[in-house]
């Protein structure tokens, strides 16, 4: 089977780990590579970070790796309040990356998503651009307006939606209960979810296979259905609670059809990628 991993993170000097250095050890853009080789990975959505000092200048060290490898689809970071200008949005839609990554903690931050201009949402929308979202239930409550209007975009929410960790599976009405806000979205076809960061949603973490994540995998599958569900493998994050492996069985998804594992696992993203329209070359 070929794949396409819709969240992973690429760090020049490693994600620094539970145990202060790379989980995937060294070189991470190396260490991706021969797990590629391996798994069949053909395309990834790599998701900007700069949220704190030990990640700043992730955006162009990004932009560096995208004009090397075809493979890499990078979307940049922005603060909450989104990029400065539509000519920064521009500029990096022009180094190659395929849209925008925020990060949406609480109520506080989906409102300044919410105040995006229109100018950068309408060159979001004319690029049909990807936009991955962070944001817990929480966050996810304020954004319906905000998500709505970038209706020319792919939009994904990581993580299941983030419904926090679980010492034990929840029923399948607190799951769906937990993740009203996200399931409210499904109205809009240009959202989706990705089936990714599933050790998050256990307690602990190295819990494989995630049984507390099987109830809200579900729910988002009977909401989303398996067109709009993307697998990612939070590389190398995940790497400290799992193997890469593991991020690929996940049990939760084992009643797919052939056809719909292949789009959840990999033909979803590549249609959201080779949507995006890429700026005209200058001169």
């Amino acid at each position: 089977m070929t794949a396409s991993d819709a969240h992973i993170h690429l760090f020049a000097r490693g994600y620094p780990g539970r145990y202060g250095h790379s989980p995937a050890g060294g070189d991470e853009l190396a260490a991706y590579l021969r797990l590629r080789d391996a798994h069949g990975i053909d395309r990834a959505l790599v998701v900007g970070y700069e949220g704190g000092p030990a990640f700043a200048g992730n955006n162009d060290h990004l932009a560096a790796l995208a004009a090397r490898h075809r493979w890499i689809a990078p979307v940049a970071y922005v603060p909450p309040t989104g990029p400065a200008t539509v000519d920064e949005l521009r500029t990096r839609l022009g180094q190659g990356f395929v849209g925008l990554s925020a990060y949406l903690p609480g109520p506080a931050e989906a409102a300044a998503l919410a105040g995006w201009p229109a100018g950068t949402t309408a060159a979001l929308n004319a690029a049909a651009a990807v936009v991955s979202l962070n944001a817990p239930p929480a966050a996810t409550a304020h954004l319906a307006d905000a998500v709505a209007r970038l209706d020319g975009c792919t939009v994904l929410f990581s993580h299941l939606g983030l419904p926090g960790p679980h010492p034990a599976p929840p029923s399948v009405d607190r799951a769906a209960d937990t993740l009203a806000p996200l399931r409210a979205l499904a109205a809009l076809p240009h959202v989706g979810v990705k089936v990714s960061g599933l050790y998050a949603v256990s307690d602990p973490a190295h819990a494989w296979p995630h049984a507390a994540a099987a109830p809200f995998v579900r729910v988002l599958l009977d909401a989303f259905g398996p067109g709009r569900l993307h697998w990612g493998s939070d590389f190398a994050p995940s790497l400290d609670a799992v193997s890469f492996p593991q991020t690929l069985d996940l049990p939760a998804l084992a009643g797919l059809s052939p056809t719909e594992r292949d789009a959840v696992y990999g033909g979803n993203l590549v249609r959201a990628l080779d949507r995006v329209v890429r700026p005209a070359p200058a001169g």
